[in-house]
């Protein structure tokens, strides 16, 4: 007897028992649907992570930024430094702040580098035009800020390396500064006044206040995840911000852009060198901040949340799989008679095995096929209800992928084969005799 035989004869016994064949694929389809609806949102993680890191400049940037705490070479935050400092295990990070020099250094002397820009932001800002005014925040960078975080504008230009070097009096506003304080006119071209209330810088009135001329305005972020409070803020040179605002040079962070993933590990090594050439130091004192290691902690927490999941899963699966031995046990009872005819008129012992394995089998793909679709629905569902009430306005995605739905399906025919192994040897081993002997 083929396997196209035993495949239909499967079916037909299934159809003969609809109910109990439903309730018996009930467990596998819950397992299936588990698995892949928990593998779907743990990917998800990393694609979150990622498209994240894309919005926001790459997997190729490198933040350097220098922590106020440290120990020997290694650089500890300060909130954990302040915990630990009593202790007198960790001391203030006394290395020189980084400089916007220090960026145009790696800049023109780092391996494998093709964009370095120095940043600093500022706080409690208001941006006042014609009246209407709007909360703000400066963010001062070099030319290249944009390149840097993947944020371009959509109306005007970005400022010039000539612009920054003078010092300009430009700014490059958010989407909401342009949408709140502008109406519907065209920002580009006109002048706001940004104050800011201040103890160091005090005028006569108590605020401290520059006007900016407006030449771009930036592509709409979005309040989400990363890229939060981005549409508020507005970009002018970092000289301005120096000369006029902090009258001083450090900044507070510097962001590199490999030319390559690969390049990463050769451009921190040359920064490290070229800053502690800077600043008289071994260059460890900084801190190196990568994409890929974020990444790389995604896919571990996506990896820990599909193993725990999983393992629930499987335990679903386990018990399915009982339940198919346990309906396949009553079936080889209640078709006794059949079997022992069939041996009677020429059928081997290797038919009737194929026959019951290939029933189970059958059975469980058809949980499988169903499980698997409904661990669509249900990824979609966990990762809308993730984004919805876990972690508010992360979008967080359903990966949903070929080769998850494929070991899926080979799963569930495995459980119907190990699972149906036992009662398709029973039936196998029963002479003609003893069969047709059964009441």
């Amino acid at each position: 007897m083929d396997i196209i035989e035993c495949i239909i004869l499967g079916i037909s016994s299934l159809r003969r028992n609809p109910l109990r064949s439903a309730l018996t694929i009930l467990g596998i389809i819950v397992g299936v649907a588990s698995v892949v609806s928990m593998v779907s949102v743990g990917d998800g993680s990393s694609a979150m992570v990622l498209r994240e890191i894309e919005r926001t400049g790459g997997t190729k940037m490198i933040e350097v930024y220098k922590d106020d705490w440290d120990k020997q070479s290694g650089t500890l935050s300060r909130a954990a430094g302040s915990a630990v400092r009593g202790k007198g295990r960790w001391q203030r990070n006394r290395a020189e702040d980084l400089e916007t020099e220090d960026a145009f250094e790696i800049l023109k002397h780092a391996r494998g580098v093709i964009n370095v820009v120095a940043e600093d932001d500022m706080p409690g800002w208001t941006v006042n035009y014609k009246g209407r005014t709007k909360e703000s925040r400066i963010v001062a960078s070099t030319a290249g800020y944009d390149q840097s975080h993947n944020w371009y504008p959509s109306n005007g230009r970005f400022f010039t390396a000539e612009e920054v070097e003078a010092a300009s009096s430009v700014a490059v506003i958010g989407h909401k500064v342009a949408e709140e304080v502008f109406l519907d006119e065209d920002p580009v071209g006109k002048e706001i006044k940004a104050s800011r209330q201040s103890s160091r810088w005090r005028s006569r009135s108590g605020l401290y206040e520059v006007r900016l001329k407006v030449i771009g305005v930036m592509e709409e972020k979005g309040d989400a995840m990363d890229t939060s409070g981005w549409d508020d803020r507005f970009i002018i040179p970092i000289t301005t911000l120096q000369q006029r605002f902090k009258g001083r040079e450090d900044v507070e962070r510097i962001r590199i852009e490999a030319s390559d993933v690969s390049t990463i590990p050769i451009a921190i090594m040359d920064a490290k060198q070229i800053l502690g050439r800077q600043h008289n130091n071994t260059g460890e004192e900084y801190n190196y901040w990568t994409a890929t290691e974020e990444l790389a902690t995604a896919n571990k927490v996506g990896l820990v949340m599909k193993a725990l999941m999983g393992g629930i899963a499987g335990i679903a699966l386990m018990v399915a799989g009982i339940g198919v031995m346990n309906i396949m046990l009553v079936s080889v009872t209640d078709r006794t008679r059949e079997i022992g005819l069939r041996k009677a008129l020429g059928a081997t012992r290797g038919d009737i095995l194929a026959q019951f394995l290939i029933e189970a089998a059958v059975l469980t793909l058809s949980g499988g096929i169903l499980g698997a679709i409904l661990g669509i629905f249900m990824g979609r569902g966990t990762a809308a209800l993730i984004s919805k009430f876990v972690w508010e306005g992360s979008n967080w995605p359903s990966v949903i992928s070929f080769g998850t739905m494929v070991i899926a399906l080979l799963v569930s025919v495995a459980i119907g084969v190990f699972f149906g192994l036992y009662p398709a040897n029973k039936a196998a081993k029963l002479t003609p005799v003893e069969a047709l002997r059964t009441d």
